[in-house]
């Protein structure tokens, strides 16, 4: 599916006013450079961070995952509403609807989407984007992303302690994985409600082995994740766009 296909006029796109005065229109549109990895986690550990309704996706028995990505908007919006933005995602990979603990099985059964836990950034504007449009666990902090000839590198601050709580190296290898019709699925919790937003994703990623990565996570947020720290997958692009949609209640399908 060509995500161009239907795109409303400007004029027509459903708009929303934020506290700061930004005005967002749907669906939103994205430009950005990403870097990160997928590390196994104790599956116990992510059913305790997980909303009603979703689960962890299994990779092997007691087993789930966490990505961690490093990303650098370039654009945000139709114009120029928002300044580019650092932001750093830490998300579970979880499944919507389905009743097996069966690894991989239960994407026959459910939705697979991806669980945002934390996701710090580096503007006030992205904060209230985030949070007030779709529920993402947004908050500022310091957060450098820096993206060069050997790959993408990714800091973020400790919010509570002196020291980084994440620090990322991710390699630059050849694109080799076309993204256009490709489609996924964030959950949030929301005022008390499970959300889901569609996005569409458009253009080159490297997808591989973690070759040339680097990783280190504080003791403190590898317990509350049940991180293993031993990357499993690596993902770049240098070139990502995609369009947001506006976050719907998952009780709504």
């Amino acid at each position: 599916m060509d995500s161009h296909a239907g795109t409303p006029d400007r004029d027509s796109r459903e708009q929303r006013q934020l506290s700061t005065g930004h005005v967002v229109s749907f669906p939103l549109e994205l430009s950005c450079t990403l870097g990160g990895v997928v590390v196994p986690a104790r599956r116990a550990t992510l059913e305790g961070i997980l909303p009603d309704g979703l689960s962890p996706l299994s990779i092997a028995p007691r087993v789930g995952c966490v990505a961690l990505v490093g990303i650098q908007y370039h654009r945000v919006g139709h114009g120029d509403e928002f300044e580019p933005y650092d932001e750093f995602a830490v998300i579970v990979p979880a499944v919507c609807g389905s009743r097996t603990d069966r690894p991989l099985a239960r994407l026959l059964g459910g939705e697979p989407g991806g669980y945002v836990h934390w996701l710090p950034v580096t503007t006030d504007a992205s904060v209230a984007l985030g949070r007030e449009l779709w529920g993402y666990p947004k908050e500022r902090t310091s957060i450098t992303v820096t993206d060069g000839p050997r790959g993408l590198r990714a800091v973020v601050d400790n919010p509570d302690e002196s020291g980084d709580a994440i620090r990322l190296e991710v390699s630059r290898p050849r694109p080799d994985v076309s993204l256009r019709g490709v489609e996924l699925s964030s959950f949030t919790a929301h005022n008390g409600e499970l959300v889901r937003a569609r996005m569409q994703l458009r253009g080159e990623v490297s997808v591989g082995p973690p070759l040339g990565t680097r990783l280190e996570v504080t003791p403190e947020l590898t317990s509350e994740l049940g991180l293993r720290q031993r990357p499993l997958v690596r993902l770049y692009g240098a070139r990502v766009r995609a369009r947001l949609s506006r976050g719907e209640p998952v009780s709504s399908r």
